[in-house]
This record gives structure tokens, C-alpha cells and sequence, in this order.
């Protein structure tokens, strides 16, 4: 026999799952693994229950306990923030849900190819640079109008590391193609980077402040070669 108390959980469980269908939703990008931080003031009388869920199916029962983390896969979890009341007379009050969409990012990888140029010339008039463009980096799908892929580089000639894009060394173009151009002779070995960033003015928020970075797997290097010395011509005569 079910007792007052198991119909009362089983109408707000029920009356939850209608809710959440329609309750407004706001949606967070979220880095692979990250900690979440969720919390609601204390109300006197209010009860609030989480839960996460996938779709239709429950990832984290209703539950007491705020959310910390989310599944390591990437992929669009909703938490439902549930708020109840137990009114003395009337039993338990329907409950307001709040729910929230959190976007799990896959964790990004990407390569740099090969130097259009090797080797340049300090002196050459023609050739004087040398393009690298990164692959395999990638936004998800339906993620395009909210995010984009920042890339940096970080340039080492043997001695000292300096920014790519620092005055006479480089610069990187708005595909994240890295073009060093310096003209000092060395060999120059290039690293690069790349981590989500939210574009500017759209309003699905990107949480934390690292962006995911990922580094390139491997290092590129670019040799330029200095102006050939004049040679000291000896004339005699006889």
C-alpha cells in the first residue's frame, strides 16, 4: 500500500519531468573535466533538489547535493535545479525549475605543418618569411556562432624563448597560420597553441578562464641564413 508520503514524491517527480521539458534554459561551454561551482542561497521552507540528465536519460539522480563535475564525454548535459515547498496544510507545493544546458568540450589537438620555406635567405629580396599552418583543430558542431579557436606561438633561436607575434619576429593571420619573418640569422624552432575563446558579443558563456588549451604535438624549425660575408679580394700585378 502507498503510503501519502511515496504519492507526494511520486506527483513531484512526475510534475518535474513535465516542467523540464518547457523550462527556459540558458547554455555554458564547459572544458573537459573541469569543476563545476553551483549553488542557490538557503530559503527558509524551500526544498532544492539537482539533477543532470542527457537527453532523456539520467545522468545523476534528483539529489540533495549540487553537481561538481560532468561525464568526460563531450557532449550537451542539462542540470535541472528543482525548488520546492512543504506547505503544512496543502502538502507539497509544485515545484519551479530552473534548467541549464552545459556543453562538455572535447579536448583539442592539432598539428602544425611543415615551413613554406625552410630555409630563407636574410638577404633574399623574394623570400623572406616562412608560413606554418596548424590542422585538425576544430569547433563542435552548432558551437560556431558562439566560439572560435585562438592560436599562439611562442618562438626559441636556441638561447631565448620570445611570443611569435613579438615586433620583428612574426605574426598570425585570422586562420591561425603563423608566418615568422624575422630576419636574424638563427635557427628558429616554433611552438604553437590553440584553446577556445568566446567571440565577442554573443551570450552562451564559455566558463573558466583557460579556454582548454591544447599544444601543437611536435615543433617546427626554420633556419635563416645570414648575408654572405664579403670576401677580401687580394689584386697584385706583375
Amino acid at each position: 500500500m502507498k503510503t501519502k508520503t511515496t504519492i507526494l514524491k511520486n506527483s513531484l517527480l512526475a510534475l518535474f519531468l513535465l516542467l523540464s521539458s518547457t523550462a527556459f534554459s540558458a547554455t555554458y561551454y564547459v572544458c573537459n573535466g573541469a569543476t563545476l561551482s553551483l549553488s542557490t542561497p538557503a530559503i527558509t521552507g524551500i526544498d532544492i533538489k539537482w539533477e543532470v540528465k542527457q537527453g532523456a536519460t539520467t545522468v545523476t539522480a534528483l539529489s540533495a547535493t549540487a553537481p561538481t563535475t560532468l561525464p568526460t564525454t563531450p557532449g550537451t548535459y542539462t542540470i535541472y535545479t528543482v525548488f520546492s515547498q512543504q506547505d503544512p496544510n496543502s502538502g507539497i507545493c509544485p515545484p519551479d525549475v530552473i534548467q541549464n544546458d552545459f556543453v562538455v568540450l572535447p579536448t583539442l589537438s592539432f598539428n602544425l605543418g611543415n615551413p613554406s620555406n625552410a630555409t630563407y635567405c636574410q638577404a633574399n629580396s623574394t623570400v623572406n618569411s616562412s608560413v606554418i599552418t596548424p590542422t585538425g583543430a576544430t569547433l563542435p558542431a552548432g558551437s560556431e556562432n558562439d566560439l572560435e579557436l585562438e592560436y599562439t606561438y611562442t618562438v626559441n633561436n636556441g638561447t631565448t624563448t620570445v611570443n611569435g607575434t613579438d615586433a620583428g619576429v612574426g605574426s598570425i593571420d585570422a586562420t591561425g597560420k603563423y608566418t615568422l619573418s624575422t630576419l636574424t640569422p638563427g635557427t628558429y624552432t616554433i611552438a604553437g597553441t590553440v584553446k577556445y575563446k568566446q567571440k565577442t558579443g554573443f551570450t552562451n558563456q564559455l566558463l573558466g578562464s583557460t579556454g582548454c588549451p591544447a599544444a601543437a604535438t611536435s615543433t617546427k624549425s626554420v633556419t635563416v641564413t645570414p648575408t654572405p660575408a664579403k670576401p677580401t679580394i687580394t689584386i697584385s700585378a706583375s
